[in-house]
């Protein structure tokens, strides 16, 4: 199976769907033809220069970057405009753009999950919650002879996956029931049906076949569904559920298994950034581009703020820049709050009510989520022969 970068867009939107992105944001394919077959993939935090440059280097047809390039409207792509080089690149050199910015940020593979659970922090919830999940149950009506295709394609578009909102939900895939039955109908001039006779009423041994999709993925299953389903007009049905799924949003809060002095656990976190002591995945072919996993220098511009011997039960975190939701942490009654850019006044305003800060940069809160983000690529068997790697010049833009 040819990769493609539809494909590859269609896996990274089944966990974070685009709709999820803010207003403001802008996310999705940026640059290039989703028709065009992939082969290497490269994956970075930002879209610069020098990523394209590598991305040339390195032969990668598609760069998947968590921030966007064109975030302001460009009114001309002329070579003497500063802030056209880099889309004029990548479409010279034939290279395709996607961002997943903030829908990624809100979904399972956020860094805010990926260092709360490296911590080992229990009892995890959002700290901000944005929305929640509404779930659908499809159920389609297919001849036994294609009831498999069909199934598999709905499979390839995410519907039958994480279906439910308990702690469970990843750990199972292509969920369905099937039952037999038989279907009738006559089709009427003007009809070109796959079985049976103009005029005729047909009977045929059919199966029902239904499982749950979310919403935001409704209309990619049923476009899929038409192209595979052997009729003409296939019967559906799609059913509004109670049961909702899982709430998005952004950071989470936790608990340590047990109370730890600021300054036991400060040079604890220090350590998962200059070690990559989470389950960090490999480049599947082992050049340069995953060295700066063990760059004995990655927590540069990692800094803290708060009383050395306060006691730490409950943390928040928040990937990029988050000192916006230091209230939120607040309010939820965190001891330490961790995230990047946190501004002078918002520090103040954490200390002055006695909230440990952990300032660790834009850059290192946000890129354990390209880490999962390739893990989970990985791992999709439709991308079996794509090859992934992780940026070289991923690293703490800082010299100092």
């Amino acid at each position: 199976m040819t990769v493609s970068v539809d494909l590859v867009a269609q896996i990274i939107e089944r966990i974070a769907p685009k709709s999820w992105a803010e207003e403001w944001d802008n996310v999705g394919l940026l640059v290039g033809n989703g028709a065009s077959p992939v082969k290497r993939l490269l994956l970075a935090l930002d879209g610069t220069s020098r990523i394209v440059e590598e991305a040339e280097d390195c032969g990668a047809q598609l760069i998947v970057s968590h921030h966007p390039i064109l975030f302001r409207g460009l009114k001309n792509l002329r070579e003497d405009n500063r802030e056209a080089q880099i889309p004029l690149s990548l479409i010279r050199s034939g290279i395709a753009f996607y961002a997943a910015h903030t829908n990624l940020d809100q979904s399972v593979l956020s860094s805010s999950w990926t260092i709360a659970n490296a911590l080992g922090l229990r009892q995890i919830e959002l700290l901000a919650p944005v929305a929640r999940e509404s779930w659908i149950k499809l159920v389609v009506f297919v001849p036994a002879t294609h009831v498999e295709a069909v199934r598999q394609a709905l499979v390839s578009v995410g519907v039958g996956s994480g279906i439910s909102a308990g702690s469970g939900k990843s750990n199972y895939a292509e969920c369905f029931f099937q039952g037999p039955g038989v279907g009738l109908f006559r089709p009427l001039q003007g009809a070109n049906p796959a079985i049976g006779r103009i005029g005729e009423l047909t009977r045929v041994e059919e199966l029902r076949l239904e499982s749950i999709v979310a919403e935001t993925q409704v209309e990619k299953a049923l476009r899929i569904l038409r192209k595979v389903h052997p009729y003409e007009e296939p019967a559906y049905d799609l059913i509004p559920l109670k049961n909702g799924g899982p709430s998005r949003g952004y950071g989470v809060v936790g608990y340590l298994p047990e109370p730890q002095k600021l300054e036991v656990i400060w040079p604890h976190i220090q350590d998962l950034f200059k070690t990559g002591s989470w389950a960090v995945p490999q480049a599947v072919s082992q050049s340069k581009s995953d060295s700066w996993l063990k760059n004995p220098a990655y927590p540069a511009g990692m800094r803290l703020a708060g009383d050395l011997r306060k006691s730490i039960r409950k943390i928040a975190i928040v990937n990029g820049s988050g000192g916006d939701f230091i209230a939120k942490a607040l309010y939820k009654g965190a001891d330490l709050f961790i995230s990047g850019d946190i501004s002078h006044h918002q520090l103040l305003d954490a200390l002055e009510r006695k909230m440990a800060v952990a300032d660790i940069g834009h850059f290192l809160s946000e890129v354990p989520m390209i880490c999962s983000l390739a893990d989970y690529l990985r791992t999709d068997k439709a991308l079996s022969k794509l090859e992934i790697i992780i940026s070289s010049f991923n690293r703490v833009p800082w010299s100092g």
